[in-house]
């Protein structure tokens, strides 16, 4: 696991939103359940193509994209400096991925990702990276809205 952010503190009341973007259903699915074991994780979207997690991305503006690197349409690198570049304030995106090549880590935190975590991560890895994934930045109201300054 790699990490470029600290961890916030989230609970039920105020949970993590998370959108999936991974070309497999029934591991979207998986994963999907496994962050729901964690009370503070919410997904609010997921989609199969990177194409689609962008737009699923700047319709649900979550707090963290966690996103595969072959997709179909448009894959992950793509997606990542897309989020990023679109998205405002931009999520925190976490690549979950079978490739696990320290020069791809290197690229692609340094293209701006939060963290590179392998597929094969444990619950508590998943759970540890998604939170620490978060950037700190201006709270969202629950409709995903963030509040005008006061």
């Amino acid at each position: 696991m790699e990490r470029a952010a600290d961890s916030k503190g989230t609970g039920p009341e105020n949970p993590i939103r998370g959108v999936l973007g991974d070309d497999h259903a029934g591991f979207r699915e998986g994963l999907k359940e496994m962050l729901a074991t964690d009370g503070g994780i919410e997904v609010v979207g997921e989609a199969g193509d990177g194409a689609a997690v962008i737009e699923l991305a700047r319709e649900m503006l979550p707090d963290v994209v966690i996103l595969d690197l072959a997709m179909p349409k448009m894959g992950g690198r793509e997606a990542l400096e897309l989020i990023l570049r679109e998205i405002s304030p931009p999520p925190g995106v976490v690549i979950l991925t079978m490739h696990d090549q320290r020069r791809l880590v290197r690229e692609l935190l340094g293209m701006g990702a939060s963290a590179f975590l392998a597929k094969s991560a444990s619950l508590a890895e998943l759970i540890t990276t998604v939170k620490g994934s978060v950037p700190k930045h201006q709270p969202r109201e629950p409709s995903g809205e963030v509040p005008p300054p006061t």
